[in-house]
């Protein structure tokens, strides 16, 4: 019993802290995306909708999920020019980052990268594993699913271009497209030995169907459509 209140005691702190932090940053003019992990780069944008013609000074945080421990922090200007951001009707477009993160420099482990902007923090955040490989007591196998491939080109995003459903850009190697009834958005997939991130959804993917990101319409036909095991990566 004592355990049972104890655990309860524990969740409640952890959704008040959680709460607190996403009150927090809706209670500001802020606005921003952590959008994807490129290579060495973490990508996003932040701006301030009172203040437009002003960059933001932001800061990229990456924590070991397993001690805790914050093992780097970026800071730099978010002033880099994006014409979806302007399309979108935010702002001047000016407001695009992309902060550079060693990670061969890190001990093998699973990190948590978040971004902030003087003392407010963005709610969400992003994965990123230096592991080799993943060990096998953290896979849910899902069975067999049709895999396809899209780019950004007209006929294959419809107008959309690396713009996903999540809000995030799309990243070649990192993002697929799913039917959020079978596999939850933000979901980390195993498939064919590589790491994927369900971050966006397509009319035609439905149910045992995962479309995979390419820069080029060229790879998509190369991929054309196979079969493949996938499971999802737990934390």
């Amino acid at each position: 019993m004592k355990k049972t209140r104890l655990l309860a005691a524990t969740l409640l702190v952890m959704l008040f802290t959680m709460l607190n932090a996403a009150c927090a940053f809706a209670n500001t003019t802020l606005n921003g995306h952590l959008d994807s992990i490129e290579g060495n780069a973490v990508a996003g944008w932040l701006w301030d909708s009172t203040n437009p013609e002003v960059s933001q000074m932001i800061t990229v945080t990456v924590t070991d999920k397993a001690t805790g421990e914050i093992v780097c922090t970026e800071t730099k200007e978010a002033n880099e020019y994006r014409a979806d951001l302007e399309s979108a009707d935010i702002g001047t477009g000016n407001y695009g980052f992309h902060v550079g993160i060693e990670w061969d420099t890190l001990p093998e482990s699973s990190y948590t990268v978040s971004l902030s902007c003087g003392e407010v923090t963005l709610p969400q955040t992003l994965s990123y594993s230096t592991s080799t490989e993943v060990a096998h007591n953290n896979l849910i196998p899902l069975g067999t699913f049709k895999t396809t491939a899209y780019c950004p080109c007209y006929q294959c995003s419809e107008g959309w271009g690396r713009q996903t459903s999540s809000g995030a850009l799309a990243t070649a190697d990192y993002t697929v497209a799913v039917d959020k009834r079978v596999i939850p958005m933000g979901t980390k997939l195993l498939i064919n030995g590589k790491e994927y991130v369900a971050q966006d959804v397509g009319g035609g993917v439905k149910g045992n169907h995962i479309d995979i990101y390419f820069n080029t319409h060229s790879e998509t036909r190369e991929h054309g459509v196979r079969n493949a095991e996938v499971f999802i990566i737990q934390s």
